[in-house]
């Protein structure tokens, strides 16, 4: 594994393993972090990955690794995008479940992995879809119902198919062996389908568990560009392979769905480039 490990790797299993995404993003961690560390539900760990920061991002999580003991830190010597990253988290972590939470995002409520807890119960329950809130340039508030949560609705309307808006069972995604693909954008699109697609059982958590900063200034999402076009390309190419040996009636619904993207970011990054 190409990362150094800067706290010891707790081995006894806990509830919930929170993997924290981070990169150049030093005015924000402090405030991701804390939200986790402050719950009120302390049967968790804090897995914070750095992509190779280039601000001042390490010296802050250096400060929060000595004030937080729990945090198990990595640094990744090359940049390997937020797919990478991720699965970087998936590799040691030992929660019975998974929350992805950016580093530029934060948990809404100290007591939401409280909540989330009582929501699972003792069921093994692959995915549970959780509420969210949109703050920055937009406000939107997304509360998850049983209407929105089948997988015909998931393949076909659903605005927001992102990894961090739902919590998955560690063992669900190991069994399948559903990971992330590195070094590319819009790397949820094929983690997401792969986990929604293939679950057996979901549940609802019905309130605000994330909230989500939009129009953040140096975001990934905020970049036009000719590799969003050819990395959505990529995701293309890897659903066509699924769509040959594992075909659903969704995957041509995902599949459209990409193309109509492309068109979209193809447009978007020629405009930027000529103009």
């Amino acid at each position: 594994m190409d990362q150094q490990v800067k706290q010891k790797i707790i081995k006894e299993e806990k509830r919930f393993s929170v993997i924290v995404t981070s990169y150049n993003i030093q005015e924000y961690i402090e405030r991701a972090i804390s939200s986790v560390e402050n719950q009120t539900f302390k049967n968790i760990e804090i897995i914070l990955i750095d992509d190779g920061s280039i601000d001042n991002t390490e010296s802050k999580i250096l400060e929060l690794c000595s004030k937080y003991k729990n945090i198990i830190y990595i640094k990744h010597s090359e940049n390997k995008g937020i797919g990478g990253v991720r699965n970087s988290g998936l590799e040691i972590a030992k929660g019975e479940y998974i929350v992805f939470l950016d580093g530029d995002d934060y948990l809404a409520q100290n007591d939401v992995l409280e909540k989330l807890d009582k929501v699972i119960g003792e069921d093994k329950t692959d995915i549970i879809y959780l509420g969210f809130k949109i703050e920055g340039n937009r406000e939107e508030l997304v509360i998850p119902t049983e209407e929105t949560c089948t997988k015909s609705y998931k393949s076909s309307t659903d605005k927001y198919p992102n990894v961090w808006s739902k919590c998955w069972r560690r063992k669900y995604l190991e069994e399948n062996n559903i990971k992330f693909a590195e070094n590319r954008l819009y790397e949820d699109v094929l983690f997401v389908y792969n986990g929604v697609i293939k679950s057996k059982s979901y549940k609802i958590a019905d309130f605000v568990v994330h909230k989500y900063i939009s129009g953040r200034p140096n975001s990934i999402t905020t970049k036009i560009s000719l590799k969003n076009v050819e990395d959505t390309i990529l995701n293309l190419k890897d659903l066509l392979k699924m769509r040959e040996t594992e075909y659903t009636k969704e995957i041509d619904i995902i599949i459209k769905k990409e193309v109509d993207m492309c068109k979209k970011r193809l447009d978007d990054a020629m405009s930027k480039i000529i103009n």
